[in-house]
């Protein structure tokens, strides 16, 4: 498991506003893709769904599919909220 590595400003940037998140994150969590734990950075941030789509430039659907991927990946209920848990990393 390798801790991943900072590839534009966004990312430098979280790292050093949460640098332990994103290693925490993939620890907890290993089998999360790239765009999934990208996805989390932002929504750690406070983004708004509908400001991560045109951020992220992704459709609606892509948007609801990768989170609906995290939420399946960390074992999470219907009624627990995904921007808590990652809140809480």
């Amino acid at each position: 498991m390798s801790v991943i590595k900072p590839t534009d400003d966004f990312e430098r940037m979280f790292a050093e506003t949460y640098p332990k998140f994103t290693k925490n994150l993939v620890k907890q969590y290993n089998n999360l893709t790239y765009s999934e734990i990208r996805l989390c950075m932002f929504i750690r941030m406070g983004y708004p769904s509908n400001k991560l789509i045109k951020i992220l430039n992704i459709s609606t659907s892509t948007y609801t599919n990768l989170r609906s991927g995290i939420r399946k990946k960390m074992g999470l209920t219907r009624k627990q909220s995904l921007a808590n848990i990652i809140i809480c990393i």
